[in-house]
């Protein structure tokens, strides 16, 4: 009988920080092979941005978890740094 696949449980307040420069050329051609679409497309306008995000996320986190699915990668946070304007009401503003 086979050995059941152990199963990636993040915790609940887990947060999935996504670094274009910190892929490899085959994690962006993962990426590009999962998406169907080109590494760019992610920051053109009106271009759905969560398939590329969860494809992101499911090569990064196949680094330490192998056991890691592209099913669990739609269950992750995503906190893309430097992208969003400055929240005015927080306390480092």
């Amino acid at each position: 009988m086979p050995a059941k696949k152990p199963v990636f449980v993040p915790p609940t307040d887990f947060t999935l920080d996504l670094k274009l420069e910190s892929l490899t050329i085959d994690e962006i051609d993962a990426i590009e092979e999962i998406t169907g679409q080109p590494l760019d497309a992610l920051n053109k306008p009106g271009s759905r941005r969560a398939p590329m995000l969860k494809a992101m996320a499911f090569v990064v986190m196949k680094r330490k978890h192998p056991e890691f699915t592209i099913e669990d990668a739609g269950n992750l946070r995503i906190n893309l740094k430097g992208k969003g304007k400055a929240d005015p009401t927080a306390t480092n503003a």
